[in-house]
């Protein structure tokens, strides 16, 4: 029995010196991003627009697939009319 305290304090031990060094050399998502070439830099904010213009086409197939009317039988709000001011 006396064996069992030991192996759990060596194990946790092991586990928080394992955790404390995670912490101090993995970089924050800022530093990252800093670090990054201007090349990537404009790459990821691509990724981010497209994620977002994905994100919000879910949302609108969301909102679609959740209202009880079907999609076929709701009119369509007429456009908007063309205001075309002429100058005379």
């Amino acid at each position: 029995m006396g064996n069992y305290p030991k192996a759990f304090a060596v194990g946790f031990g092991i586990v928080g010196v394992g955790y404390a060094l995670m912490l101090t050399t993995v970089p924050t998502e800022e530093q990252l991003y800093e670090k990054l070439s201007p090349e990537l830099k404009k790459q990821y904010h691509q990724v981010k627009a497209d994620q977002a213009r994905k994100e919000a086409f879910s949302d609108v197939l969301r909102r679609a697939a959740a209202d009880p009317e079907p999609m076929w039988i709701k009119k369509t709000p007429p456009p908007p009319p063309a205001t075309a001011s002429k100058s005379e």
